[in-house]
């Protein structure tokens, strides 16, 4: 699966050896971080964090994706 940044996309972290990738894509109400299994090419999970809570959201992201 190749994961191509969008204008939306503010980070991805991607672990090769597991198989998964996590993204932080900015959205109407905050940021998004989705956790993809790359090998499957399927959306495992989403969380919606606030505007105020980007760090946060940028922390979940790399715990997702062992980093």
């Amino acid at each position: 699966m190749i994961i191509s940044q969008t204008s939306s996309q503010v980070a991805t972290f991607v672990n090769v050896l597991d198989g998964i990738a996590s993204l932080v894509t900015k959205v109407q109400k905050g940021y998004a971080v989705t956790l993809i299994d790359t090998d499957a090419e399927q959306v495992v999970t989403t969380r919606i964090y606030l505007p105020a809570m980007f760090n946060q959201a940028v922390a979940y992201a790399k715990k997702l994706a062992n980093i």
